[in-house]
């Protein structure tokens, strides 16, 4: 999530009039700051398909401090998603979109050829007494090797943004398959001095459909497929959040099939 310094300048500005630099700015670097991940793949996959299925990824992040005074969290610098063996990750399949023209356009749909968008869902910040959610679009990039967020926000201000992360599909690893990257861009950091930005929630669902030619006939493509996943059953997922001022927060936690796990529902003790 990117924010421009526009948006900075206009964050900082409501806040102030707002009376908002009695309030908490951002976790103090001896504050704690943890994360947690949930997620869901849906639909679960009953019986035992001769095929690859198509699934639906659900993402949930949350961040949070522990500071008595009631800080925001600490502002994240980096976060890296590791996702397990088990899935099939078609984006070489899909028409990628070009992220300087996604840019040029403010996000409109129509910078991207039809069937690069893979899914969306929201991110919510906080800088000062600002809490503002923005919209997320994610499409395909070059080759499927990277994933294209854009963010856009109408209120309280005007809000176009986007973020490229690489994606990684691993060799030799055996606990991992996938990496994703995301480097928060340093105007998502701080809007200025002691005005720290904190992202505190985000939700994201991955799932799309497109048509390929083999041996001469149309077939339907997922980005996600699975062979197995009963409702219930547990893979996990790893998350690597690095903050500025905090200790970086390392969570281990699941992805589910059909309904997500409750935040904080991770691997057993040993």
């Amino acid at each position: 999530m990117r924010v421009s310094l526009r948006l900075a300048r206009a964050l900082a500005g409501i806040a102030l009039l707002a009376g908002a630099m009695t309030l908490a700015v951002g976790a103090p670097a001896a504050a704690r700051t943890e994360a947690f991940l949930t997620g869901g793949v849906t639909p679960a996959i009953t019986g035992f398909p001769t095929r690859p299925q198509q699934v639906t990824l659900d993402l949930r992040g949350r961040v949070v401090g522990d500071d008595i005074d009631g800080a925001f969290p600490a502002t994240t610098r980096r976060i890296v998603l590791w996702f397990t063996h088990g899935a099939r990750v078609n984006g070489a399949l899909f028409p990628s979109c070009d992220p300087r023209r996604l840019a040029r356009m403010r996000g409109n749909p129509r910078a991207c050829p039809r069937g690069s968008r893979l899914g969306g869902g929201w991110a919510r910040g906080a800088s000062l007494s600002v809490v503002a959610r923005t919209r997320m679009d994610i499409y395909n990039g070059a080759r499927g090797r990277t994933l294209i967020f854009y963010f856009r926000m109408t209120n309280p201000v005007l809000l176009n943004e986007i973020l490229v992360a690489p994606f990684e599909q691993l060799r030799g690893n055996r606990r991992f398959a996938f990496r994703v990257t995301l480097d928060i861009p340093p105007g998502l950091q701080a809007l200025g001095p002691g005005m720290d930005v904190s992202l505190m929630e985000f939700r994201s669902r991955v799932g799309a459909v497109t048509r390929v030619r083999r041996g001469g006939r149309v077939v339907r493509k997922s980005y996600l497929e699975a062979m197995t996943c009963p409702p219930g059953a547990l893979v996990r997922v790893r998350g690597e959040f690095d903050f500025i001022g905090a200790p970086s927060s390392d969570v281990d936690a699941y992805l589910a099939g059909g309904r997500a796990p409750p935040f904080g529902f991770g691997p057993p003790a040993g």
